[in-house]
């Protein structure tokens, strides 16, 4: 009864991954031989960008980065709300199992699909990826890292738990769908670019700016000469890089911008100003090296969450559901 339930939402989202599994095994030897021909990595990735490779590569992105919306809506939400809501629970519930084992058999059972085609899915598409993540090397950043590694999976089963809580509480399968859109939307879009960075505390450093490695020199509209320094670390995830003083405070403008908005005439003159102040760069970041103590991080604390709401479900379902 589980698996007839179960069936359609199964064969409909495992199409859609067969389907991107099939395009990225057709054509991962065009990716390899592109990387081979290309005598620089930036040919490479023009030539990437460039025609079906560049969509196949948004779609792959968009593949792991939707599941865990649909499958909240669409597994978690009406697994047990639809039985609520339509009054058949009070029968199924009546029969030789316990309202726990029929939870869990649906819960597990949807639990390992989720599972086995978001793994799946995401184990193809970084497979696929590989040599343009070692070329662009861009995997720490917020888009990328979450379709890579096992964060998809996290991401997934936490959406599905998500669901499931919302249709046991508010009993109703399109209010449910609703709040598990709103929630998971939220969560993909704050951890990322909120919590991710702090889940391993980054690396704080202070280089000295200088002329080789100043980016952006020039007068603002307002009159205030703004100074951006370059760091250079290939792979690293660049949070902040703050212009500040030999004491750390900020640099906000000098004191006479004078020399430099007669830049244009006189550049020598706005680069002696800036430099006789010894300015610094305060660089904030997480190295390469962290990709993968940051997807168990993330994908432990998904999974931690999605644990605590399958157990608020089942002792809502014992104690509180009739």
């Amino acid at each position: 009864m589980a698996w007839r339930q179960f069936r359609v939402q199964f064969q409909a989202l495992g199409a859609v991954v067969l389907l991107l599994l099939a395009a990225l095994a057709l054509t991962a030897s065009h990716i390899v031989d592109l990387r081979e021909v290309s005598n620089s990595a930036e040919t490479f990735l023009s030539q990437v960008r460039r025609g079906y490779a560049a969509n196949l590569y948004l779609a792959g992105s968009a593949v792991l980065m939707l599941p865990p919306v649909i499958v909240g809506v669409f597994w978690g939400a009406p697994l047990v709300a639809r039985e609520l809501e339509t009054g058949t629970h009070r029968l199924a519930w009546n029969q030789s199992i316990t309202r726990t084992r029929w939870f869990a058999v649906r819960l597990g059972g949807v639990a390992l699909a989720t599972a086995v085609l978001a793994g799946a899915a995401t184990v193809a598409f970084g497979w696929w990826a590989s040599p343009i993540d070692a070329v662009a090397l861009d995997r720490l950043q917020p888009v990328n890292f979450g379709a890579r590694g096992i964060v998809p999976v996290g991401y997934a089963l936490f959406a599905l738990a998500v669901g499931i809580t919302a249709g046991l509480l508010l009993r109703r399968t399109i209010p449910a769908m609703a709040v598990t859109v709103a929630v998971v939307a939220a969560v993909q879009v704050l951890l990322p670019f909120g919590l991710r960075q702090q889940l391993i505390p980054p690396v704080h450093t202070t280089v000295a700016l200088d002329m080789e490695n100043l980016a952006e020199m020039g007068m603002t509209s307002d009159g205030e000469v703004r100074v951006v320094g370059n760091f250079e670390f290939p792979g690293a995830w660049m949070i902040s890089n703050e212009t500040v003083k030999p004491d750390g405070t900020p640099f906000v403008r000098l004191d006479d911008p004078t020399p430099c908005t007669r830049a244009a005439d006189t550049p020598k003159a706005c680069e002696a100003a800036v430099g006789a102040l010894n300015l610094q760069q305060s660089v904030v970041y997480q190295p390469p090296n962290r990709f993968w103590p940051l997807q168990l991080a993330e994908t432990g604390l998904l999974l931690a969450v999605a644990g605590l709401l399958t157990l608020l479900s089942f002792w809502w379902l014992r104690r509180r559901v009739t």
